[in-house]
């Protein structure tokens, strides 16, 4: 994170992680959307494709400031712990975007489990970053309650903050953006409070 007292800006990162095919650039391209132009661009390696989109959200956190915010996703077989390092390395946000799907319940626990490790690796606990859920595809499973998936997956209730959306419905794709830039601001307020920031 960058605080520039002069521009009143804060420059972040935010990752997207999770499942091949869970819907990762759906969302991204709907973050870009809401008030950026939209934009995305990619790059191929290896197999996978890495997505990545930057946009400006302004008055925040404060009035007259703003947030200037890069968000990364991949998308395809991810075969190699680098390309999620690469990803998460000095993030500032997580999205884990879990599809709501029954048939991939514990490759959605084993994608957790990599988020962790991949993140201890970096010399971080997935508690010192704000992270949302953000389970997606819910056309799948009528009636999905998320708290079940959350259970699941080992997370308690009300510790980590959860959005749902389909995929055949944008209105709530933008929900987990939102969050996470809440959790973020008040990093950054924290830190303007403290001094360690110049005002």
């Amino acid at each position: 994170m960058v605080i520039d007292p002069q521009t009143r800006e804060l420059e972040i990162k935010l990752a997207l992680i999770g499942l091949p095919a869970s819907g990762k650039r759906q969302i991204l391209q709907d973050w870009s959307s809401q008030q950026g132009d939209g934009r995305i661009l990619y790059t191929r390696v290896g197999d996978a494709l890495l997505y990545r989109a930057s946009f400006r959200w302004n008055n925040l956190p404060r009035d007259d400031w703003s947030i200037k915010l890069t968000a990364y996703a991949a998308e395809g077989e991810i075969s190699h712990s680098a390309i999620s390092e690469m990803l998460l390395k000095d993030a500032d946000g997580i999205a884990f975007v879990a599809p709501i799907d029954p048939d991939r319940a514990q490759a959605i626990r084993d994608s957790l489990v990599n988020l962790r490790q991949v993140l201890a690796y970096l010399g971080h606990h997935i508690s010192e970053i704000p992270v949302v859920m953000h389970y997606h595809q819910a056309e799948r499973l009528p009636g999905f309650d998320p708290n079940l998936l959350s259970d699941f997956l080992g997370i308690p209730r009300g510790l980590v903050p959860h959005v749902m959306s389909r995929s055949d419905d944008g209105s709530s794709l933008t929900s987990s953006l939102a969050l996470l830039l809440q959790k973020v601001m008040k990093k950054a307020e924290e830190m303007i409070n403290l001094g360690e920031v110049p005002a």
